[in-house]
This record gives C-alpha cells, sequence and structure tokens, in this order.
C-alpha cells in the first residue's frame, strides 16, 4: 500500500527541521542558483510547488535584468572540474588549449614565442584585469583564467575584453598550478551567455489581491557557492513562515515572495514593488525581509524604528537573542525597495562573513538558528494582523 500523504499544515509550531529540508534542496539538490541560469529556473518551480501545498495561491513574476554581471562559468584543468565567474565584458562561448602561467600578465610574463592560442593563468595582482587581458590576447591567447591573491572568490570587470575570460579562487589557482606541475595540462573554459531574465514567486492567500503585510527574501546566488546562508537559509525560512501561516489560519491578507536576481542589484525586489498599484503601497503595513539567518551568530534586527522595537519585542517573548543593528557597510537587501517605497521594513539577519564564497556550504546552517528566526517573524506577524 501507498504511504499516506504528509499534510504539511498539520504542525501549527515553527520547524528547524523543516527548513533545514528546504535549505538542503536548494544547495545540495539543486546546488547554485544564479539569476537567468538553470539553477534558478529549479529553484523557482520548487518554491512555487511548496507554496502551492500550503495552499496558497502562487503567481511567478518574470522581469529583466542586466545579466552581464555574476555569469557563471566553469573551467577544466586537466582531470580537475573548478566553479568560475566570467569577467564582466568577456564574450561567451567556449575555448579549449594548452595552460600555461603566466605571472602577473605582464607582457615579460608570457613565452617570447607568443602563447599560439593556449589559456593563460594568471595571478590577480598589480595591473588592471583589462590590462592582464590585452597583454595576454596580443601574446596571441585563446582565453584567461585569472585567480585571486586572496581568499574568496573573484568577481570583477575588463573593458573591451575580446577573448573569454574567468576568474577563480586563489585555492582553485593552486589547484590549476599542482596540475600544471604534474604535466602538461590541457584547460576549457565555458562562460554561459547572459540570459537576462529571472523570476520572483509570490504566494498569497486565496481572494487576496491586494497584501497588507509581505514576508520576503532572495532565493538567488552567486556563482561560486550554492549559497547556503545567503540565501537559501533566509529562502528556507520564508517557505516555513508560510507554512506555519496557513497552518494557523492566520487572519489577513499576508504574502510571502522568494526574489530573483538580488545579487545583482535587488533586481527582483524593485520590480516587485513597481509592479503595486498606488493604493497596494499605501495600504501594506510592513515588509519582513530574511537574509542571511542560518548560522549561530546573534541575530540582528534593522529597519525602521518601530519595526525594530516590535521584533524585538517579539524575540524577547520567544526567548531569542535579538538586538538592533545597522546594514552592514556596503552591503544591501531586498527591504530597501520596500523602504524607498515608504512601506515599514525589519530585516532579520545574522552576521557572515563567509558569505560569496565557496565557504558558505550547507554544514554550517543549524535548524534551531532557522527555527529562531522563523518564530520571531511570525510573531512580528501576529502583532501586525
Amino acid at each position: 500500500a501507498a504511504s499516506p500523504t504528509v499534510d504539511p499544515l498539520n504542525a501549527p509550531e515553527a520547524g528547524g527541521d523543516r527548513a533545514y529540508e528546504h535549505v538542503r534542496q536548494l544547495t545540495e539538490v539543486i546546488g547554485p542558483r544564479v539569476a537567468g541560469t538553470a539553477g534558478e529556473i529549479a529553484a523557482r518551480d520548487y518554491i512555487k510547488t511548496t507554496l502551492e501545498s500550503f495552499g496558497y495561491d502562487v503567481t511567478v513574476q518574470e522581469f529583466p535584468f542586466d545579466g552581464t554581471q555574476y555569469r557563471s562559468a566553469r573551467i577544466d584543468v586537466g582531470d580537475e572540474a573548478l566553479p568560475a565567474v566570467a569577467f564582466r565584458g568577456s564574450p561567451a562561448g567556449g575555448v579549449r588549449g594548452t595552460l600555461i602561467e603566466a605571472g602577473i600578465g605582464r607582457p615579460e610574463d608570457f613565452p617570447a614565442e607568443g602563447l599560439g592560442g593556449a589559456i593563460a593563468l594568471i595571478e590577480r595582482g598589480d595591473l588592471t584585469f583589462t590590462r592582464k587581458a590585452e597583454n595576454a590576447a596580443a601574446a596571441g591567447a585563446g582565453g584567461v583564467i585569472i585567480y585571486n591573491n586572496e581568499d574568496g572568490a573573484l568577481i570583477g570587470d575588463a573593458e573591451g575584453v575580446t577573448l573569454p575570460m574567468v576568474g577563480i579562487s586563489r585555492a582553485d589557482g593552486e589547484t590549476a598550478k599542482r596540475q600544471l606541475a604534474a604535466g602538461a595540462a590541457l584547460a576549457a573554459i565555458e562562460i554561459a551567455e547572459p540570459r537576462g531574465i529571472a523570476y520572483n514567486v509570490v504566494a498569497k492567500p486565496r481572494g487576496v489581491t491586494a497584501c497588507r503585510t509581505v514576508s520576503g527574501g532572495h532565493y538567488d546566488s552567486v556563482p561560486v557557492t550554492a549559497g547556503a546562508d545567503d540565501n537559501a537559509s533566509g529562502a528556507a525560512a520564508v517557505i516555513e513562515l508560510a507554512r506555519v501561516a496557513a497552518a494557523n489560519k492566520l487572519a489577513g491578507a499576508n504574502c510571502f515572495a522568494l526574489f530573483g536576481a538580488e545579487e545583482f542589484g535587488l533586481v527582483g525586489s524593485a520590480a516587485f514593488v513597481e509592479g503595486l498599484a498606488d493604493a497596494d503601497v499605501n495600504g501594506m503595513r510592513a515588509m519582513i525581509n530574511l537574509d542571511v539567518v542560518g548560522t549561530d551568530a546573534a541575530l540582528t534586527l534593522i529597519g525602521d524604528d518601530d519595526m525594530v522595537e516590535l521584533a524585538r519585542i517579539e524575540a524577547q517573548e520567544a526567548g531569542v537573542a535579538a538586538t538592533a543593528g545597522e546594514v552592514p557597510a556596503g552591503s544591501g537587501s531586498d527591504h530597501f525597495s520596500f523602504q524607498e517605497a515608504g512601506i515599514p521594513v525589519v530585516f532579520l539577519y545574522r552576521h557572515d562573513p563567509l558569505i560569496h564564497t565557496q565557504q558558505d556550504a550547507i554544514g554550517r546552517i543549524l535548524p534551531a538558528s532557522l527555527e529562531e528566526t522563523v518564530r520571531v517573524a511570525y510573531g512580528v506577524l501576529e502583532s501586525l494582523n
């Protein structure tokens, strides 16, 4: 006999293990979810199906974006496949050839006889990326791989690049050099075309046309990582929050949105807000943003004073340690799009210095942290109703 179907609404309490399973699906099963790629589409479909199972009316909002940044790429060096990011400005396509180490890319770092279509492996430093590419092209390179001179992914711009050019981490650069030291290594570079279309997934209670609250977070990642904390953790917490609201039959027009292309400049949340009628903007009480919430770091509350204080009180009542804070310098998240439209916001966040690196993996995600985040967010929703 077939096993009975588990009712997702039979447990009214927030569950960290359920949220963790969504993180696993997004990171371990799907993997990197760069906007405009097959990974994003797989995540979109998973999120849509899951939210529909909770009884919501779910729509997919399609929007354009500048797909030339964060284009995923792959390099093969010998028997190693390494993740890479195409430099902005690099042409799409593929190239194969012998891999030759070329220092930091100065003219004298290339063989006097030229490269004859070989792929140049160059270390970051001293010269601009554009100058490195120009020197490699002048030496007859068929493609360029630049590896970082510090920890983390290498993402950059190179104006006027005429040959495929990608960046990799320092660790992967060392891997490539080991392949060279073991003997002549063939290499290949594959750069995806910029697709330029991404998606938001929006869940509304049946019959609701105008949202009074929106709880959301982005589900896309940067190419070099499956983005377990940034932001599979927030996306998973939003999904579990939506389930808890449905299980408790929470009254009110509480909507849930998973945004695409956040990593390209908050594009999905901006498209969502731009698509709202003035009356819908004026009638929205609050936006709750969940982004980077899966590690053991303390919960930080960011946003409008009244909303931050409300979230602090709810955290205190739930026994969750939380303090008011500010968005880290040089950072942004999807609540900005709502705040600029005059909608009150609160952003739930846990500081994580390893986002946008290959270390942002599922082993660092804690079900307890996900559960705490959902409990605080649900308390805010209940207070707003």
